[in-house]
């Protein structure tokens, strides 16, 4: 007998191989929307916080006064200063009046630095009547030894 002439035997239908489970691509897909979104928002806060730094002159000058910067207080500190009009200027000594009313001598040195409008200025850009704000450090006199001035 010839192996071609029996009936062959049918092979048992192949069955499908089982699916992987896919319970882990909604979580996925979640956790990738998520740091893609929180992504996008760090970049438009820095964006934001470069844009309201450029227009207020500078990184936090005139955002706070000196009583809520820490290492201020009544024995002097390194910190913000609030918003001055400027008395009379003669040297390094200028004389300003607070908003409240009192009078502060701001002693400035060669390496005050200034600016106006954003830009960097010279010491001649104060002048009597103009408005300042100064950073630098309070002395336990009440006087400040500036390091920055910004005009406005």
């Amino acid at each position: 007998m010839n192996p071609y002439d029996e009936p062959m035997a049918i092979p048992p239908p192949l069955e499908a191989a089982p699916r992987r489970s896919r319970r882990w691509l909604v979580p996925a897909l979640l956790a990738l929307a998520f740091a893609f979104t929180l992504g996008v928002g760090a970049f438009a806060g820095a964006t934001m916080l470069k844009t309201a730094q450029a227009a207020a002159g500078g990184p936090g000058i005139a955002q706070f006064s000196l009583a809520s910067t820490p290492g201020s207080g009544p024995h002097g500190g390194q910190g913000q200063c609030d918003a001055y009009t400027v008395s009379s200027v003669s040297g390094q000594t200028i004389t300003a009046k607070a908003s409240d009313g009192s009078t502060v001598t701001i002693h400035t040195s060669s390496s005050t630095k200034y600016t106006k409008g954003g830009q960097s200025a010279s010491a001649s850009a104060v002048t009597a009547g103009s408005q300042i704000h100064v950073q630098g450090t309070k002395n336990s006199d009440g006087s400040i030894n500036a390091t920055q001035i910004d005009v406005r």
